[in-house]
């Protein structure tokens, strides 16, 4: 399981009722907690963890972490060592999805581990089965304490940005997708999944090292990649490693981690540097084996390539799978604003693949009536009208239009929202204003009780575009 909620990984307080003894942030280090016999601050007691003051009413503490790697949770730690007699006598978990800017007041919480007893000065580890994709949760002590440490493992969900970007490539080797260590040649100083982190690396600690090999060979490690892809760089980052870095690395691509292609030869890196090493041309892998001779030290890893479309496409499944109602909800209603429809395709989970999205997209389609298709045709802008990113992007055709047409687009659209009561909507993407025009000009011979299913159809073309693209079946751009 992979790391998700610790500060090497981006995991970071939101809110805190009481911090007053120990600070919450200590929650989320990796070091184990240390105890400093007689060391007191003007507060009191000086503790490595999160200690609130004692309460004098009825209510009990509790703080909000944005995970650093959304995902579905699997296995939480609660650490309480060196809180003997202040520890809280219990404890209970809750997650949420919260996507982008929501606040964290209108998410939708879901309690993953129910109100449990703790014991002081000791390590308490708990499975949780909950399979939505968390970007949040919330620790509650009853009543008060300290607590020294907070564990979140699971397995890690992309968004989209991180699995298929408008423009770029990505990280395969993250673990913000799932990249993982599965193999090394020495671990004796720090772990090799710390190559993997997605934030800059804070300290020689923060790597990978080796010991000093007095033999022939050299040492290595085997990373499964996030998700299949092809590959167009490497970066081998040293920050940190100044007289212990390697001399050199090469590097090898494999389909099944059993049969290996030789992907980089020699390449001398220099030490606390970051090394962008650029293939001749991309290069297909599942798995990567860096090679460092002879021994020494690595902060980072970056492998920088596209993910292969199906695996793209399937992470996307997942991440749908994986929201919270509310989430998804919210994801399909960007395709399509009928409350019926989104909430048909939200009970349509959990999808087998990008197939079944776009076949149940229809099937709910179907049962849709006049007031529904109504309440889909107003959330699109007026053609020619500027809108959302997703609505200027399809009516990309309009921005170069002249003057006249724009203006005829104007006096048509007032024409046929005064003739059917709706806004004029067409499956814009690839047409130019004049054809936008024309279209329009020739639907407004029809009587109402055949124009909404006429926009009925072009709702169903703009959404179905509008899935792929939120799939990565298409472009974004």
């Amino acid at each position: 399981m992979i790391d998700l909620i610790s500060e090497t990984v981006g995991g970071h307080v939101v809110f805190c009722t009481d911090d007053f003894f120990a600070p919450v942030s200590n929650l989320l280090r990796t070091q184990a907690p240390v105890w400093k016999e007689g060391e007191y601050t003007d507060r009191g007691k000086w503790m490595d963890g999160w200690e609130s003051r004692r309460r004098r009413d009825q209510g009990n503490d509790w703080c909000d972490i944005a995970l650093g790697i959304p995902g579905r949770i699997e296995q939480v730690t609660v650490d309480t060592s060196h809180f003997t007699g202040n520890y809280p006598e219990s404890f209970s978990l809750e997650s949420c999805g919260a996507e982008g800017d929501d606040p964290l007041e209108a998410a939708e919480w879901v309690e993953i581990i129910p109100m449990t007893s703790l014991q002081g000065d000791a390590v308490a580890v708990f499975g949780v089965e909950h399979p939505g994709r968390a970007t949040h949760v919330r620790l509650k002590i009853y009543p008060d304490g300290g607590v020294a440490r907070l564990g979140i493992e699971g397995f890690p969900i992309p968004a989209k940005e991180h699995i298929c970007p408008t423009n770029g490539l990505v990280n395969l080797a993250s673990s913000m997708i799932g990249a993982e260590v599965i193999m090394a040649s020495d671990t004796h100083y720090s772990p090799p999944s710390n190559l993997l982190r997605p934030t800059g690396p804070r300290g020689m600690w923060d790597g990978w090292e080796t010991k000093r090999r007095r033999g022939p060979g050299h040492d290595w490690v085997v990373v499964r990649l996030g998700a299949p892809g092809m590959v167009h760089s490497i970066g081998v980052d040293t920050t940190f490693f100044k007289g212990n870095a390697p001399g050199w690395v090469s590097i090898d691509l494999s389909g099944d981690g059993s049969i290996w292609t030789e992907a980089v030869g020699r390449y001398d890196i220099s030490p606390d540097d970051v090394a962008t090493i650029d293939l001749p041309v991309a290069l297909p892998a599942s798995y990567l084996r860096l090679n460092i001779h002879p021994d020494g030290g690595l902060a980072r890893l970056r492998v920088h390539g596209h993910p292969t479309p199906e695996a793209a496409a399937a992470r996307r499944v997942e991440y749908v799978n994986s929201l919270f109602p509310q989430g998804a909800r919210s994801f399909f209603t960007a395709a399509c604003s009928a409350a019926r429809w989104a909430g048909s395709m939200v009970e349509g989970r959990p999808f087998l693949d990008t197939d079944d999205v776009l076949g149940k997209a229809e099937i709910a389609f179907d049962s849709l009536q006049s007031g529904d298709w109504l309440e889909a045709f107003a959330a699109h802008p007026r053609i020619g009208e500027s809108g959302d990113a997703v609505a200027n992007r399809e009516q990309a055709g309009v921005s170069g239009a002249t003057r006249g047409i724009l203006a005829a687009l104007k006096k048509v659209n007032r024409e046929y929202e005064a003739k059917f009561g709706f806004t004029y909507i067409v499956f814009a993407s690839g047409k130019s204003a004049s054809e936008m025009l024309a279209i329009a000009q020739t639907r407004l011979a029809n009587d109402r009780e055949v124009e909404i299913p006429a926009a009925g159809d072009q709702q169903r073309l703009i959404t179905r575009t509008r899935l792929r693209r939120m799939l990565c079946l298409e472009p974004s751009s």
